[in-house]
């Protein structure tokens, strides 16, 4: 299997469909509601473990009842493109512990940054102590998720 695109077949997807719902169901549940023996589905999900397409087991939580309701996508320009700048950027960024996402784009801006936060206050303070910090920054454009309307999910198209 190749690391940048893997062959699955309709089984597999039928494993990762059910693990995602259930990332802690036995290879006994697996097995029954796939139609094959629990040692042949143990052996499949190693085998997808092993070729990097299952990465690893979360807890998916409710981010807003653990008291960060607030998400901010914030547009992000820096100063120029050097891999300096870029780098500095990236390093800054990922050490920032309100982020839960950045993306280099293309287009009019260079990235777009996700934020968690408890409320507006407390993204202010998000802002004044982590973001306006960050190197290179050159502009910053914030948007306030009014309501999730589809969820982080997989492409459901990649389970066809």
């Amino acid at each position: 299997m190749s690391q940048e695109s893997t062959s699955l077949d309709r089984i597999d997807r039928r494993l990762i469909a059910l693990l995602l719902g259930n990332a802690r169901a036995t290879a006994f549940t697996l097995a029954e509601a796939i139609g094959r023996s629990a040692t042949a589905v143990a052996r499949r999900q190693r085998a997808l473990e092993e070729a990097g397409v299952i990465t690893g087991y979360a807890a998916r939580l409710d981010l807003a009842k653990l008291g960060c309701a607030t998400i901010v996508h914030i547009k992000v320009t820096l100063e120029s493109q050097r891999k300096d700048v870029l780098d500095s950027f990236e390093q800054a960024i990922a050490a920032s512990p309100s982020v839960v996402r950045c993306d280099l784009m293309s287009g009019s801006y260079d990235y777009l940054v996700t934020v968690r936060a408890r409320d507006l206050g407390d993204f202010a303070r998000i802002h004044r102590e982590e973001l306006s910090r960050l190197p290179g920054v050159t502009q910053m454009e914030s948007g306030f998720v009014l309501r999730e309307v589809v969820a982080p999910r997989l492409p459901l198209t990649l389970l066809e």
